[in-house]
């Protein structure tokens, strides 16, 4: 085990929150934090807590698709006369027609009363516009000039609008905010805006908008646009947000929320959780994404997490979002539970493929043939995997799962998690290859890269009693920079399986929706690759690796035969120049390699015994260094790799 001495911990801050949006008074917000130093971490942000559905289904009254998106709550009790209730909570169906709705409630917590004439705005409204197929995603604030209220809501897809009304019930005027062309070239989408008073007082501008673009290449990425007056938008030319490795390949629902003097971007991703990152007042800096909410799982709290509105009311802070599936979606409240402690992100994972140290039923594929002790083979009488060079290679049999040769390893009880890497050019329909985990041909799941009949998909299916569960939620669009190669990943925790992902195999993303632990009833998993029937060209997906990761024993055993190496490096003057002194110390129990390396240059000892040490002054020829950091390597007698580590030193000017 390698470890560097003298690291500090870095500190956390907590905090009392601040109300930005639910259409706060029409002042800017406290300046955000713009020191990283003085900045909150993920562990800072509130902990929500689930309470039920706002939106039942089957007692509202104007209900055209059974579905409703994009929650926005207005404060009508501070800025209107004689409003309907204290808090005013608009929401839309999003499928045709369509419309904005409204809901009112004198307390947070509600009840909350459907408005007896939904929709308020229709997908209709001349003299404004003609007929669309829907409108939807409304969202609102106070004007405090013109002494208003503003309504955004989009219209078609392609086009955001704005409305406004004296008492955030009747709508008396209405014109376009943004459209496609204001996006650019290739732009196919611009809706779900969110609009505040703008955080920056010097920008010029009064109000500023996020909005989801989309683009030719069907990747929702989150913009921005300003504006004086509300109507007329400038839309910057980068977004603001756009996916990554942990939200899929679609952002969308951005927000601006205040929370301890800090300002956030909050949003959702394909993945169905909603994430915050920190963000600068002038919107240009934003920072690292961290988890902000996602279902439990458990009950009714199940799905997305998607169209995030947070509000604060006295001591009490409250999520609004739209909850469950994309075509099914309602809307749903959570509520800060002050005593709640969120656990810190995830740390780095040392060895994200299991190179250091993984299961033992692990195969590495460096045999003639699989271990019969590891693997069984469902119809084994016409399989032709074979073991070439390394790897796993199997060929798309000209099948479904239902006739297709299937390698399979026996599924463990309780928590477990298995990697691969494959490499698989699906460029016809059907073809495909991935991790199955398999009960029987009418019950399984499929995680893999397919062609399916829009292109390539990334997907994770859920197949029980002979029928899919597959929406756009479980066949997505692969990630931005998939490449050749590939990682895929399952992982249980003995209720639900996770499908995870990776394009770099150091990241990992989850992807689709969980599978039921107890209602799949997997007994097998392994690699597959089919191509639904003979049409398309038989290719091959070829897999490098089959590592499991290793339990709490075996991941012990590993420590236990790990060289234990202890490292410090320090800068320091000589002759008017600057060394860099790296020292390894070998604690452990046999000889190892150790590899020292800075800017200035490296240098392997080899067989270093334990209780001596590797050494190295490194010279940089230079009068002066910044603060920076060695790194060391050690290796054992097999040539294993046990990892490495950053040894930092301090700036230093001689002379």
């Amino acid at each position: 085990m390698l470890t560097a001495g003298a690291v500090a911990p870095a500190g956390a801050q907590t905090g009392a929150p601040t109300t930005f949006g639910a259409s706060a008074p029409a002042t800017a917000p406290a300046v955000a934090r713009t020191n990283p130093d003085d900045g909150p971490s993920a562990s800072d942000l509130p902990v929500f807590e689930y309470r039920g559905v706002i939106t039942d289904k089957e007692s509202m009254t104007y209900n055209p698709t059974d579905e409703f998106i994009f929650p926005s709550v207005f404060h009508a009790g501070a800025y209107l006369d004689d409003p309907l209730g204290e808090w005013y909570l608009y929401y839309a169906p999003h499928d045709s027609p369509g419309g904005i709705s409204l809901m009112y409630a004198d307390s947070l917590e509600g009840p909350w009363t459907e408005y007896a004439h939904n929709p308020i705005v229709a997908n209709e409204w001349l003299p404004f516009y003609e007929r669309v197929s829907h409108v939807s995603s409304p969202d609102v604030l106070w004007d405090d000039a013109a002494g208003q209220v503003l309504l955004y809501f989009h219209g078609e897809n392609s086009t955001t609008r704005w409305a406004t009304s004296p008492d955030g019930v009747a709508f008396d005027d209405s014109g376009v905010a943004v459209t496609n062309a204001d996006g650019g070239a290739g732009t196919t989408e611009t809706s779900y805006a969110r609009v505040v008073e703008h955080p920056d007082p010097a920008s010029g501008y009064r109000f500023a908008m996020t909005y989801m673009q989309n683009r030719t290449d069907n990747i929702r990425r989150i913009k921005v646009a300003e504006s004086v007056d509300g109507k007329a938008w400038v839309v910057r030319p980068d977004p603001l947000v756009v996916p990554d490795a942990a939200t899929g390949t679609n952002v969308s629902g951005g927000n601006l929320w205040e929370w301890d003097g800090q300002l956030y971007v909050i949003y959702h991703g394909s993945t169905g959780i909603t994430f915050a990152r920190t963000l600068d007042p002038t919107m240009t800096q934003v920072g690292p994404r961290w988890e902000l909410h996602r279902a439990t799982g458990v009950g009714d709290d199940t799905g997305r997490v998607a169209a995030p509105e947070i509000v604060t009311d006295g001591d009490e802070t409250y999520l609004f979002y739209e909850s469950g599936d994309r075509l099914g979606a309602t809307i749903a409240w959570a509520q800060r539970d002050p005593d709640a402690v969120r656990p810190p992100e995830p740390g780095e994972d040392t060895d994200p493929l299991r190179e250091q140290c993984s299961g033992a039923a692990s195969d590495e594929f460096d045999g003639a043939a699989l271990d019969p002790a590891l693997w069984s083979v469902v119809r084994g009488d016409t399989a032709r995997h074979e073991l070439v060079d390394g790897a796993l290679r199997v060929p798309t049999y000209a099948t479904g799962v239902a006739g297709a040769s299937l390698p399979l390893q026996a599924v463990p009880d309780g928590s477990w998690e298995v990697t691969t890497a494959v490499s698989v050019s699906p460029a016809e329909r059907f073809q495909q290859g991935g991790l199955l985990l398999y009960r029987d041909d009418a019950n399984y799941a499929k995680l893999d890269l397919v062609h399916g009949s829009l292109g390539p998909r990334v997907e994770f299916i859920w197949r029980q009693n002979g029928t899919d569960r597959n929406t756009g939620f479980d066949s997505v669009v692969p990630p931005a920079g998939l490449g050749d190669t590939f990682w895929l990943r399952l992982a249980s925790d003995g209720s639900a399986v996770q499908a995870s992902v990776s394009v770099d195999g150091v990241e990992f993303a989850p992807w689709g929706r969980t599978v039921d632990v107890a209602a799949l009833g997997a007994t097998g998993v392994g690699p597959f690759a089919m191509r639904g029937s003979a049409t398309p060209p038989e290719i091959v997906a070829s897999f490098d690796w089959f590592r499991w990761t290793p339990t709490a024993d075996e991941a012990a055993a590993c420590d236990d035969d790990e060289p234990a190496v202890e490292a410090q490096a320090v800068s320091r003057c000589l002759a008017g120049r600057v060394y860099v002194a790296v020292t390894a110390r070998n604690d452990g129990t046999a000889p190892v390699s150790i590899r020292l390396a800075t800017p200035a240059g490296e240098r392997t000892v080899a067989d270093v015994v334990p209780g001596r040490s590797a050494y190295q002054s490194f010279a940089t020829r230079a009068t002066s260094v910044a603060a920076g950091a060695a790194t060391v390597e050690a290796v054992d007698a097999d040539g294993v790799a046990h990892g490495s580590t950053s040894v930092p030193y301090d700036a230093l000017t001689c002379g």
